[in-house]
């Protein structure tokens, strides 16, 4: 079972068909860099890969950056509050590190 998806294949099938072509009398004329093949006297059709939809405004990338680094820089200041003792949860384990019970700690 052959890859038809390899390179290798790819490359071979393309080199197989051009010297088929060329076999049957068909000819590969060379053109110099910046070439058109469309005609001079006629203004140039649009490309191929332009939709007909109007161009979408762009986001600039550093000012979506700074909004971000803005917004850290605001959550991050810290709240002067007072700070309550809660009681906190204390798991007490045997010799064994099996938990016993829960304690609640004013520590």
């Amino acid at each position: 079972m052959t890859n038809h998806s390899s390179k290798n294949f790819i490359r071979n099938e393309l080199r197989r068909k051009t010297e088929e072509f060329l076999s049957r009398g068909g000819e590969i004329k060379q053109h110099r860099a910046g070439e058109t093949g469309e005609p001079l006297d006629k203004p140039r059709g649009r490309a191929v890969f332009v939709s007909g939809e109007p161009r979408k405004t762009r986001t600039y990338i550093n000012d979506v950056v700074s909004a971000l680094d803005n917004r850290k820089r605001k959550s991050v200041t810290p709240k002067l509050n007072k700070k309550t003792k809660r009681p906190k949860k204390k798991i007490v384990y045997d010799d064994f590190g099996e938990p016993i019970r829960e304690i609640w700690s004013d520590e």
